[in-house]
């Protein structure tokens, strides 16, 4: 079957010959025969791109992708468009490819302008670049670099990006009809940038591509398996059953990294967010009443929140309200007006607690855009450069119709000037003698119907201040001549009318200034409102003044409405009521600065949500249980605990679940540099420890956060971990009889 080789993949920009091949994209004869490292693709691709199927005809073999997100390089198109034709050597390559598109799937492409790889669903094809990528053959060859589903590609490519060395599962060289028909053996080598010539017996880490392997001295657990690591700063684990399968979901989530799994078969496969970078608290719920879990998440960017579809996730954070700057440390779900609707919950280290109500599913339609004419208001006097830290009307308010006195005896009014934007524009508009040293304002408004960025580039001649509805967003006192690309921002535009102000003065020679946006096409509607103020959150009170390092969403004082408890510098207990929320003013509970995600569950069986953390002591961290008198009073009850009563020198984290299904929630610690610890629930607020039954003595995992799932669907919880210093992990718990059986 090996024919002469015409075109090796993407290497042949680097091979002497067949540059000329590439250039008139003339089909390749041959599979890649020279076997190709991970390493090696991924360094001669100039691009590499997460997409999407959006759409499929299979009638013509065409499949229509869409970006998701660039890996490498940045992708010029949103949408890519593959023509599979009927191309190969076999009927059975494109039978393969087209058998797998379905809309919704990912795949992952790499290329470098000319050639291409594509890998989809344990295949790869080859296709040459056009307004339709055309495949010249399958890649069955390529699978002795990666064997699997791209969403498991696509954290490796990650990692080795980042300089990392990985473990990739692929299939074994040797019978090549056993690779083009994918029935070849697995095995996982090692992978990074540096290992770029193939040499599996030197790389050979294992047999079987399966994520998970069988545990052994660990009687409580079956099987183990890794996923991507989130550290450093690895911060938490959060579960829900995004599709109503009875199979739990998990996200890992750190400062750097939020990775959310599913497990099909006996794999791990990530599921794609639209997200770059980490998360700080992530949380669950269905907000638009699809009957789908959706996943709002604390960022440094700000919230974000993510819907759930059967195709995947969309991001609707454009239907948040927009703040000028985020420093956000937490973020949650709330019913905070009590009907019925999850609200979102801020921590702003910057503007303190907001909430924002949901509007509801009915969600408006988008507005036609709307973009005014310019306006220009001058000249005001900048004799001596006075003019920049001078207020003049219209910083205090824009009236169109308004005649203000300017410099000399010429009135300053508002003109329409039809300017053209991405064109240095000239602002000597007035008297001869006021063109220089004088000061001019510019006014412009923007309604795109809903929330919208638009990145935005500036130039001024001679200094430039900016204000959006108010905000003042620059403010550069300089001497130059305008030019594009001086100054570059996103104007966070919200739903309604936007007004831009702009001030340019001038000191002498030319006078000007440049502009030019990237008007979007499209805005998301409102989908919820600020109320901070009508919660009883304004800025200006002392509730609103709080600074939160963790929110805890639970009806503490049993009234069927949502409370939150605030931790921080201090603790507070914000009570929710009819008119908004009010401090419970003894509550019994005063954590310190730095503590840990703390666990709610009703632990001693009374019926009221009690409270559950890990406190930082010097070298012996304590775990402290807190009883809840069912109105919101909390007490110190760590003394009848059992065996939680002692210090805990290593502990992180706690999780409160029902591990044994005896109806009680347990207790599952974390730790660094020791041992995970498990602790039974005996009834009544006490624990009895029963680390050694499940086995977890026997491996240290450096967890940062734990976190307890069915993520097999076996009706047998299992641990999910996230790590520092070590991939995350998961462990399937072992039905009783395997326990006996061990």
């Amino acid at each position: 079957m090996t024919r002469r080789r015409q075109i090796l993949g993407l290497a042949v920009l680097c091979v002497a010959g067949v540059v000329g091949a590439l250039a008139t994209r003339k089909p390749a004869d041959g599979y890649v025969e020279a076997a190709y490292t991970l390493g090696r693709l991924i360094n001669e691709s100039t691009n590499i791109v997460v997409m999407t199927v959006e759409k499929v005809d299979r009638t013509n073999n065409q499949i229509i992708y869409r970006k998701v997100r660039d890996l490498k390089g940045k992708h010029p198109t949103e949408i890519i468009k593959h023509n599979i034709g009927k191309a190969g050597f076999h009927p059975r390559e494109w039978q393969f490819t087209m058998e797998w598109a379905e809309v919704g799937k990912t795949a992952v492409f790499m290329h470098n302008g000319g050639a291409s790889e594509t890998c989809i669903g344990n295949y790869w094809y080859q296709a040459y670049a056009g307004d339709w990528w055309g495949m010249s053959h399958a890649e069955p060859f390529l699978l002795r670099s990666f064997a699997g589903n791209p969403e498991k590609l696509i954290p490796l490519v990650e990692a080795m990006l980042a300089g990392q060395e990985v473990v990739t599962p692929c299939m074994v060289d040797g019978d090549k009809m056993a690779l083009q028909l994918r029935t070849a053996r697995i095995q996982r080598i090692k992978a990074s940038l540096k290992i770029n010539d193939y040499d599996p017996k030197r790389d050979f880490v294992g047999w079987g591509g399966d994520d998970f392997r069988v545990v052994n001295g660990m009687p409580g657990f079956s099987h183990l398996g890794s996923v991507a690591r989130t550290d450093p700063g690895a911060e938490g684990v959060s579960v829900a059953d995004i599709d109503g399968d009875r199979r739990d979901e998990f996200l890992v989530f750190g400062r750097k990294k939020a990775a959310l799994f599913r497990m099909e078969g006996t794999s791990l496969n990530e599921i794609s967010l639209p997200l770059a970078g980490g998360a700080r608290s992530a949380s669950w719920s269905d907000f638009n009443g699809d009957g789908r879990p959706d996943l709002l998440l604390a960022t440094a960017s700000g919230p974000k929140v993510f819907g759930s579809t059967k195709e995947g996730f969309k991001d609707d954070t454009g239907g948040l309200p927009r703040e000028a700057y985020y420093n956000l440390s937490s973020a949650a779900w709330i019913d905070a007006d009590g009907d019925k609707l999850p609200d979102v919950l801020l921590s702003n280290g910057f503007m303190g607690l907001k909430v924002y109500r949901n509007l509801g599913p009915a969600v408006p339609k988008t507005a036609e855009p709307k973009v005014s004419p310019w306006y220009y208001c001058g000249p005001f006097d900048n004799a001596g450069g006075r003019g920049f830290e001078t207020a003049y009307p219209p910083e205090a308010a824009v009236d169109l119709k308004a005649t203000y006195d300017g410099k000399g005896t010429e009135k300053a009014t508002w003109k329409e000037k039809a300017f053209t934007d991405g064109q240095v524009q000239s602002l000597a508009l007035f008297q001869p003698a006021n063109n220089s040293e004088s000061v001019c304002y510019l006014y412009r408004e923007f309604d795109f119907g809903g929330s919208v960025d638009m990145p935005v580039s500036l130039g001024s001649d001679d200094t430039l201040t900016v204000w959006l509805n108010g905000e003042k967003l620059i403010a550069e006192s300089v001497a130059r001549a305008a030019a594009a690309g001086q100054n570059q921002l996103v104007l966070r535009l919200r739903p309604g009318r936007n007004r831009l102000l702009m001030k340019i003065c001038q000191g002498t020679g030319e006078w000007a200034f440049y502009f030019k946006a990237e008007m979007p096409k499209t805005a998301t509607p409102a989908q919820f409102e600020d109320i901070t103020e009508k919660v009883g959150l304004a800025a200006t009170t002392p509730l609103g003044k709080l600074r939160a390092e963790r929110l805890l969403v639970a009806d503490f004082n049993g009234d069927k409405r949502d409370d939150v408890l605030v931790t921080g510098a201090t603790t507070t207990l914000l009570l929710g009521s009819p008119t908004g929320f009010v401090e419970s003013k003894a509550t019994g509970l005063a954590l310190p600065a730095g503590t840990s995600q703390p666990a709610l569950a009703d632990f001693d069986g009374d019926g009221a949500i009690d409270l559950a953390v890990v406190l930082a002591n010097g070298s012996s961290n304590l775990v402290k249980l807190f009883r809840n008198d069912g109105k919101g009073k909390f007490t110190d009850v760590t003394a009848q605990a059992g065996d939680l009563a002692k210090p805990f020198p290593q502990a992180t984290s706690i999780c409160l679940a029902d591990w044994d299904r005896d109806g009680k929630p347990d207790v599952m610690l974390g730790s660094l540099r020791s041992p995970n610890r498990y602790f039974r629930s005996t009834g009544k607020g006490q624990f009895a420890e029963a680390t050694t039954e499940l086995g977890l003595q026997a491996k240290i995992f450096n967890s940062r956060a734990v976190g307890i799932a069915d993520v097999n669907k076996d009706g047998v919880p299992d641990l999910v971990l996230n790590n520092e210093g070590q991939d995350s992990a998961v462990l399937l718990g072992a039905a009783k009889k395997e326990v006996a059986a061990k």
